[in-house]
């Protein structure tokens, strides 16, 4: 973990949280996406305007919130729940190749398990676990995040949903079962799939 994570504070990849604005884009269109770029805060505004990554591709974790927040605020209904929708289409943006062949091959465990290991590529603090509960099922738990957000949590779930679906698996569902900014002492998804 680096220093801003230890610190308490938590950074995400440029490249993660210009995937909200492509959201946007795509999902709204042109018109909208400016009216997006508007309404969001001028360090925003300018990561999204500015192609080229921050030092280590770094930014501070609350521009990836406001980026999220300010969507569902103006698409969705102000409740974080346009989070989940962003980061589904966040697991098929800039797919590639070799994930929708390993997708399609790969069981939701091991993916899981590699998806854990690669956290640290995305978000620098906590930690992303899983463990098995029966044949087609798995706990997912972000862990020791330090600075927790509906938003985040409701992303990570529609992504892990938005990456499932890439393979042939059926009868996905992802549900909470845990959430530090609701009290709870995690941040915890129950998984569970048809092969």
């Amino acid at each position: 973990m680096s220093e801003a994570g230890a610190a308490g504070r938590a950074r995400v990849q440029a490249r993660t949280g210009r995937a909200r604005e492509a959201f946007v884009r795509e999902r709204y269109g042109a018109n909208e996406l400016e009216h997006y770029h508007a309404a969001v805060s001028p360090p925003l505004r300018a990561l999204f305007a500015d192609r080229s990554d921050p030092p280590g591709g770094w930014v501070e974790f609350p521009l990836f919130v406001e980026a999220n927040v300010t969507a569902d605020r103006l698409f969705g209904h102000g409740n974080d729940a346009l989070s989940w929708e962003i980061g589904r289409f966040a697991a098929t943006h800039n797919l590639g190749v070799w994930k929708g062949m390993f997708m399609r091959h790969m069981r939701p465990t091991t993916f899981m398990g590699i998806a854990g290991g690669l956290w640290g590529s995305h978000y620098d603090g906590g930690k992303l676990l899983s463990r098995a509960h029966g044949q087609n099922g798995l706990y997912v738990t972000i862990a020791d995040f330090p600075s927790p957000h509906r938003s985040h949590c409701l992303s990570i779930a529609g992504w892990i949903h938005g990456s499932l679906e890439i393979g042939p698996r059926s009868n996905i569902a992802v549900d909470e079962t845990a959430c530090r900014v609701l009290g709870d002492d995690k941040c915890e998804f129950l998984i569970s799939w048809d092969d």
